[in-house]
């Protein structure tokens, strides 16, 4: 009978029973393989193709869920039944009559998992309850769902495809389910496009769904990650000295265990000896106080401080910590300021440029107009497509030319090359950033360290997040909301959300807008990509990096109309007011509805009419009106080449009246300051008699600037009173 079974099930022609006229007990026994049944956990099938990958043709029903979960589990018993008879389906019968090759079971497995995944969040478990309206909501989902679960945080279409087939195979394979007793779609799941057709919009509107990490949550964790680069950074590098243990082998003096007499004798090398040491170490270590402090960034490690009678443990423990809120943040600030990718974070190699005394691959080179040094350091891409280079440069920051300053990227690389210093001669690759054991106390100078992966660089910086990041006091909504509730997910889960990809977003959101409520250092950081785009260097010549610009500018574009349907917002310039009075019939469509709706209209809205915005301090360009661009007027651009702003002509005082220009909330903290500064100047030219005529472009400012800012609802009695200040202090704003 067994064999029987199996030669019908190799030769699709059984002389026995079809696979729908098979019993449970003797479908649990029908082989799919030569070696797997139908009720194995792991189906695996020969594959004759000369050098392929066991794995390829094996397919895991073991397999871990997105959530954690296994599809073994009791609760996805359902899930697991009809997804085992699916796969038997297209093996045995398929609905177009080929038969998938044996390597064809990994993909399967993958298309499988995230479907399955989404199923059991959304809690389905049958496929005939994905109805229109559900797998509508699943390709909406689809673009956040992955980005949240792939290993770099993007949404390319061969994932979107995988995410998709098993959709399309549930409907091909429809009419064999049903005789299997499983029922399927009751229509195409796509309304007669292909799987890579719809998936190839996902992709593409993920640009505009997926929202970058909060700034509720962006500020206090870069500004974390900051302060621990300073004086924590110093002290736990001085702290390393449990790992060097620098005496062990040489010669130290000793008193005798009789007597007042001292020798000469080896230090031990042994356990008990390195633990002796490690211990007398700490007991003498002193943590320093910050910068205009006034005590120690650190309790002592002492019993009084660590609790419990094993308080050696867990103060050596304790230095794990510090440790590694060091390496945390050190590679955080790196991806978070450049905008690289994690796994191009995680390919930078260890050591130190001999000659520059700069991170190994950092280089400096002159700006194109010779104001600035730019720090810049090439990586080899994890990641390729066809016409994209093999390498990119990613600016780490710049100073003027003739300064010392260091960029607070660079300090992050060096950092790290002292940090995993100790472990550096053992090491099995020569990358900056290594992983080894987990373990509560940092591994011994002899352990081999090997590199570390992108899962595990995402996972250390939602540990970053969880120990010491305080989300339990945020607000149920950010101030940015395109959803109701957005932030209680992150409080709730303790920055589990995390992926390392949303610090990608947040480059390209502070690139385009650097936020003045971070620390100086951080702040500057921001300040000198924005000088890169400026410069015109080499943000321009990497391609990842545009993505990610436009990723974030059709971001902004979407949350420019959102902010007009729901209300939030008052616009400043002729577009502005223009796209008010186009939006006035959505708004009033959209009425009550949840904010997840409105911001969908939103997204659709901006996509249908193609809308562009490009984005500066002091206004934003929407170049619909060509014809009437003054920056282009000034240069006499042909009208057919008018796609973007002309960078070498726009200024504030051409922005504010082109027929272009949108100004909103976001603008005014620019002119505020141009109200006050154009002001305090004019004042102190009456005050000291000087004659109008030469200042009346200065006070045309002025008056143009009061202008946006009544618009916006600014507190020009609060200006006023800042003029006021700075005239009787007797100085001008700077």
């Amino acid at each position: 009978m067994k064999a029987a079974i199996q030669q019908g099930q190799e030769t699709g022609q059984s002389d026995r029973k079809k696979i729908h006229e098979l019993t449970s007990e003797e479908l649990g026994r029908y082989h799919v393989s030569e070696h797997s049944q139908f009720n194995d956990e792991v189906w695996f099938l020969i594959n004759p193709t000369p050098g392929a990958k066991r794995t390829t043709s094996t397919l895991n029903w073991r397999m871990t869920l997105l959530d954690g979960s296994r599809l073994i589990d009791v609760r996805h018993i359902v899930r697991l039944h009809w997804a085992k008879i699916l796969v038997l389906t297209l093996l045995v019968q398929p609905s177009d009559g080929c038969k998938p090759s044996p390597g064809s079971m990994s993909a399967f497995q993958s298309q499988l998992k995230w479907l399955l995944s989404w199923m059991s969040h959304e809690g389905y478990h049958h496929p005939h309850e994905l109805k229109h309206t559900v797998i509508q909501h699943y390709i909406d989902q689809l673009p956040e769902f992955i980005a949240v679960h792939s290993d770099d945080g993007e949404v390319g279409v061969g994932t979107a495809t995988r995410a998709l087939t098993t959709l399309m195979q549930l409907w091909g394979q429809r009419q064999v389910l049903a005789r299997m007793g499983v029922v399927s779609l009751t229509s195409h799941p796509f309304e007669g496009r292909g799987a890579h057709t719809v998936a190839t919009g996902v992709a593409t509107k993920a640009m505009g769904w997926l929202r970058p990490l909060p700034d509720e949550v962006a500020i206090p964790m870069l500004n974390k990650a900051a302060w621990f680069l300073g004086t924590p950074a110093i002290d736990v590098l001085r702290m390393l000295d449990v790992v060097r243990d620098p005496l062990a082998g040489t010669k130290v003096i000793v008193k005798r265990s009789m007597g007042t007499k001292l020798a000469v004798c080896s230090a031990g090398i042994k356990k008990s000896a390195r633990t002796r040491r490690a211990r007398e170490f700490l007991d003498g270590f002193e943590f320093s106080t910050p910068p205009g402090g006034s005590q120690p960034w650190h309790e002592p490690l002492d019993p009084a401080y660590e609790g419990g009678s094993s308080w050696q443990a867990a103060r050596m423990a304790r230095v794990r910590v510090l440790w590694e809120a060091v390496r945390d943040s050190a590679a955080i600030i790196v991806q978070a300021t450049s905008g690289m990718r994690v796994s191009e974070l995680l390919g930078i190699l260890a050591g130190t440029d001999e000659v520059t005394g700069l991170p190994r691959g950092v280089r400096l080179e002159l700006s194109a107009t010779g104001l600035y040094e730019w720090f810049v350091i090439r990586s080899q891409l994890a990641k390729t497509e066809e016409g994209l280079p093999r390498e990119v440069d990613w600016v780490l920051g710049m100073r003027p030319v003739g300064t010392n300053e260091t960029p607070l990227a660079v300090q992050a690389l060096q950092i790290l090359d002292q940090l995993y210093k100790p472990w550096r001669a053992c090491a099995r690759t020569d990358r900056l950033i290594l992983a080894g054991r987990n373990g509560a106390t940092l591994p011994v100078a002899s352990m081999r360290l090997g590199a570390m992966s992108n899962d595990k660089a995402n996972e250390m910086m939602k540990r970053f997040i969880r120990r010491w990041i305080n989300l339990a006091g945020l607000p149920d909504e950010s101030a940015r909301k395109t959803e109701n509730n957005d932030l209680v997910r992150w409080r709730e889960s303790n920055g589990s959300v995390f992926c390392t990809h949303m610090l990608r977003k947040a480059w390209a959101q502070f690139a385009l807008a650097c936020d003045p409520r971070l620390l100086p250092a951080i702040q500057m950081q921001f300040h000198h990509i924005s000088l890169a785009m400026t410069e015109g260097g080499y943000i321009g010549r990497n391609p990842l990096l545009l993505d990610e610009l436009d990723s974030m500018s059709t971001q902004k574009t979407n949350l420019v109309v959102f902010d007009i349907i729901v209300g939030k917002s008052k616009l400043a310039g002729r577009m502005g007011e223009q796209l008010e009075q186009a939006l006035a019939k959505l708004r009033a469509e959209a009425g009550d509805l949840p904010t997840s709706e409105k911001w969908r209209q939103a997204v659709e809205w901006s996509e249908r009419n193609d809308l562009k915005m490009f984005f500066t301090a002091h206004a934003t360009c929407c170049p619909t009106r060509t014809s009437e661009m003054r920056c282009h007027d000034a240069s006499n651009t042909p009208i057919w080449l008018r796609k973007a702003p002309n960078t070498a002509t726009r200024e504030p005082s051409v922005c504010a009246g082109c027929a272009c220009a949108i100004m909103d909330k976001s603008h005014e903290p620019f002119w505020s300051d141009r109200y006050v500064g154009c002001e305090v100047s004019v004042r102190q030219a009456e005050a000291a008699g000087a004659h109008s005529g030469p200042f009346r472009e200065i006070r045309f400012r002025a008056d143009q600037a009061r202008g946006i800012l009544k618009k916006f609802g600014a507190d020009l009695d609060a200006l006023d009173a800042r003029v006021v200040v700075i005239m009787e202090n007797g100085y001008a704003q700077t």
